[in-house]
């Protein structure tokens, strides 16, 4: 496979939001038409190159681009393995499902602010952060995802979007000052950023850096992922835009932080795994209870929702904390059930925010306590719902059933019992949930007539726009459930080739600077080893 093909996922939706931004001076609603097929296009397209990839990668392969020809340390790498071309897949699925139900559901004004080119600015900097393999160049991807979520955040102007865009951009810009103060350390000591180059260098460094530089990555990336106990961003912003765009993020962004963590810590410090895995588990308990509780007080589905995506991310983390027990199949089985469990919840958990997005609009709000009846109203609606919520709490024949069971088993297996335990608490807490957001938002009969908003379902266009990419999603977990042999063994190689550091150096192949004469060394090697 021509390598040049890693760059389409960065450069193709770079490229159409750049042209959408032309079309924008255009006027008329005709703009906005050729906006929606633009940017439908170049993610249809999207999807098409990171299928291939994936093809390519879960063969057991990686495919690795130096741009510009310079070859590692000195230029720019991107790398593909089966855990970059699993994500990119699900990043494509989300973002191509997520697109018709803001088309349906976005109003004019948004439009006009940008709203398709900021939506795929948003997926250009996802699909960077899973192919870069330069440690500044993720930290770059970062902040494009960080400044185009921020503007999708608070587009409208409403009082309480700038309040939650504040807080998230206060918190997240912290946790990218962490990163960037880990990236200045790991230049000024190992004199080079290319991440296998870095992960060479690491083995000889003294370990009071490599403990710096772990703790500092676990702050700056828990933080990006919602873990306890800095989770606080999600909860307070997440319920404030637009549906399509609380969809969006939760289908993406935490799972870029959680992506990170595995990636660094399989990479760069494979002999502290052992010495932090009690540390990894107990944060992973806590945020998986932190985020069941939470969701119980809250009085709307999407603040509910917003809190099950904190739970959940917990689950992730568990996978990982239990991969690094370093002994035999539970290293790979860890992981791999890790995979399969960010799968999942990133296909189910967009179709969820989406059909309780269709609630909050077809309703005129999404309070608890005053919606109700949508059984009888929307029993299309509601069946998709109930679906993917028991899909979400783990229930078979679903995506979650063979999730939670892979994690929950490699737990036992390894004797971690106060974490299982933890994460069987969690699940039910999450049944517990749904079926409240079910009862009471769908069962009996709805009080409050003279509320309705305009009818968003009536139209049969509109209708299809909202309700296909929920239908969509939701097949997609159910042939996850279904065919759960085939696709955890998928997970199973993308788990195998981020363990393997050593095949990940020797795709990369990094020069030392110091064997190389010529203009291309660091310019900060030398002040590295003084």
């Amino acid at each position: 496979m021509n390598p040049n093909l890693l760059a389409a996922p960065i450069a193709l939706p770079l490229f159409a939001a750049a042209l959408l931004l032309a079309v924008s001076r255009w006027g008329g609603r005709q703009r906005l038409s050729l906006q929606r097929w633009l940017a439908a296009g170049a993610l249809t397209v999207n999807l098409v190159v990171v299928l291939a990839l994936a093809q390519f990668t879960l063969d057991g392969q990686r495919l690795v681009l130096q741009m510009g020809g310079w070859q590692a340390p000195f230029g720019i790498t991107l790398i593909a393995d089966g855990l970059t071309a699993i994500l990119l897949s699900l990043t494509a699925v989300v973002a191509l499902a997520v697109l018709p139900f803001a088309i349906a559901t976005i109003d004019l004004h948004r439009e006009r602010m940008a709203f398709y080119p900021l939506f795929l600015l948003l997926v250009m900097g996802v699909n960077g952060a899973f192919l870069t393999g330069d440690f500044f160049n993720l930290y770059v991807f970062f902040e494009v995802l960080l400044m185009a979520s921020f503007v999708l955040l608070t587009v409208g102007g409403q009082p309480a979007q700038t309040h939650a865009g504040i807080r998230y951009v206060v918190l997240n810009l912290l946790g990218s000052l962490v990163f960037l103060a880990a990236a200045g350390i790991a230049y000024g000591t190992l004199g080079t950023l290319n991440m296998a180059h870095m992960a060479e260098r690491l083995d000889t460094a003294p370990m009071a850096v490599r403990v710096l530089l772990a703790g500092m990555l676990l702050v700056s990336f828990g933080g990006k992922a919602a873990l306890f106990p800095l989770f606080f961003w999600l909860p307070s912003s997440y319920h404030t835009p637009p549906p399509a765009v609380t969809a969006l993020f939760g289908g993406l962004l935490t799972k870029v932080g959680v992506y990170t963590l595995f990636r660094s810590f399989t990479l760069f410090f494979p002999d502290l795994l052992a010495a932090w895995q009690p540390l990894i588990l107990g944060i992973a308990g806590a945020t998986m209870l932190i985020g069941s509780l939470g969701a119980m007080a809250q009085p709307t589905i999407r603040r509910v929702l917003s809190f099950h995506i904190i739970s959940h991310v917990g689950f992730m983390l568990m996978g990982l904390g239990v991969a690094l027990q370093g002994e035999g199949l539970a290293v790979g089985f860890g992981l791999a059930a890790a995979i399969l469990y960010m799968t999942h919840h990133m296909i189910v958990k967009t179709g969820l925010i989406l059909a309780g997005g269709a609630v909050e609009i077809d309703m005129g709000g999404d309070r608890l306590q005053s919606i109700s009846g949508l059984v009888s109203r929307r029993p299309i609606l509601a069946l998709l719902f109930f679906l993917s919520a028991i899909s979400l709490a783990g229930i078979p024949p679903f995506s979650g059933f063979i999730s939670k069971l892979s994690l929950l088993e490699i737990t036992l297996d390894t004797r971690h019992w106060l974490v299982a335990g933890v994460s069987i608490a969690a699940s039910i807490l999450t049944l517990i949930n749904v079926m409240r957001l079910w009862r009471e938002a769908f069962w009996g009969k709805y009080e409050h007539p003279g509320r309705l908003a305009p009818h968003l379902l009536e139209a049969p266009v509109r209708r299809w726009l909202v309700l296909g990419p929920i239908a969509a999603l939701l097949l997609v977990s159910l042939g996850l459930g279904l065919s759960g042999e085939r696709v955890f063994q998928m997970t199973t190689t993308a788990a195998e080739q981020a363990l393997d550091r050593a095949g990940y150096i020797a795709a990369v192949q990094p020069i030392d600077p110091e064997s190389v004469a010529g203009p291309a060394a660091y310019p900060a090697e030398q002040g590295g080893h003084d």
